[in-house]
């Protein structure tokens, strides 16, 4: 009865551990149209509005924490996953990520933009995190509008369906409008949004307001 008892444990408590509130794929534009400066001051943003105290405080409120991860994305192939999986549910697992965060060097120069490509590796990611989360989210950024690899809409609109809720934060000032061509092409899925800032420099507070929005206990009420 003993090992029937052990037995019985290990195969339940690996599925307990993986049961979250949340999967989140960050997923970074650096094609040619984001600079060396932009790149820095996308990824120091993000870092920052993750250890806002009122971002850390709902993920520690979250039931089963958040599940995280970063992608860099450009042109079609150039996708890369240079942060895995983290488990975030407090303070010090979030400042241990951003510490990560803040140190991944860009994985592409150069390169084309294509966001159903970066959309299809995102997904690709919720298959193979070995996690089960209750909402699916893949944060994409943008400057642009795609000018390589398949037509965006159908691709999204397949992620979409999947349950999965695209949304996007947008730098404005771009034409065409990038603003326009994400609310049109891109965002899909359960109460997608898409946050905009008017330049880099104000990346941090955006995404502050982004993760605030995605984080929100009312989302996580929703059946």
């Amino acid at each position: 009865m003993k090992a029937f008892c052990l037995t019985l444990l290990f195969i339940i408590q690996p599925a307990a551990l993986r049961a979250c509130e949340l999967a989140l794929v960050i997923a970074l534009d650096v094609s040619r149209s984001v600079d060396r400066d932009e790149y820095k001051l996308m990824r120091n943003g993000i870092g920052h509005a993750f250890l806002d105290d009122e971002v850390i405080g709902l993920i520690n409120w979250m039931p089963g924490g958040l599940m995280v991860t970063v992608t860099q994305w450009g042109g079609a192939g150039q996708q890369r996953q240079p942060i895995g999986w983290r488990h975030l549910s407090d303070r010090e697992s979030v400042v241990g990520f951003v510490e990560q965060l803040t140190r991944i060097d860009r994985g592409f120069w150069m390169a084309d933009t294509s966001v159903s490509e970066a959309l299809l590796h995102a997904e690709f990611m919720f298959q193979h995190s070995g996690v089960t989360c209750r909402r699916r989210v893949i944060d994409i950024s943008g400057d642009g509008i795609s000018n390589a690899g398949p037509e965006v809409f159908p691709i999204s609109m397949a992620v979409g369906a999947k349950g999965v809720t695209v949304n996007g934060l947008v730098v404005a000032g771009a034409r065409p409008d990038p603003v326009a061509y994400f609310l049109s092409e891109v965002i899909r899925g359960p109460l997608a949004f898409v946050e905009i800032t008017d330049s880099y420099s104000d990346y941090s507070r955006a995404m502050k307001r982004k993760l605030l929005r995605e984080l929100s206990p009312s989302l996580s009420q929703l059946d």
